[in-house]
């Protein structure tokens, strides 16, 4: 899912589109703060970059979405033993230690993670 606020500008699903490019559901947030218009654009420009994402709209004050929203979060498969994939590469710059990595997981990591108050490793992957 890919959460984007309503109140960012009508170009903005253009800004996000390798975020959008790799969501199955567009979660438009703040819906309440701008007019039946704006929210037709940016609904618009989000398909031009998607046209197959499903989008929620959504207004948490007064609850608008978000029943189908949860709805789509429970009906979800459940994660079991199989290996967690994602659809791309986290960008660069995110973490020294997923840089490039697909797969979730401390087993599937390699590097040293720990606070700089810490004299210890927090995690010492292969």
């Amino acid at each position: 899912m890919a959460v984007v606020s309503s109140i960012s500008g009508t170009n903005s699903p253009f800004k996000m589109a390798p975020l959008l490019a790799l969501a199955d559901v567009a979660v438009v947030t703040k819906t309440d703060l701008v007019s039946q218009a704006e929210k037709e654009v940016f609904r618009e420009s989000i398909r031009k970059v998607v046209p197959d994402i499903d989008i929620v709209e959504t207004n948490a004050i007064q609850g608008t979405g978000l029943r189908y929203l949860m709805r789509r979060i429970v009906n979800q498969p459940e994660i079991g033993s199989d290996p967690i994939v994602l659809k791309g590469s986290p960008p660069l710059g995110v973490c020294t230690v997923c840089i490039g990595k697909k797969e979730i997981g401390w087993k599937n990591h390699f590097g040293v993670i720990r606070p700089m108050d810490m004299p210890d490793p927090l995690y010492r992957g292969d």
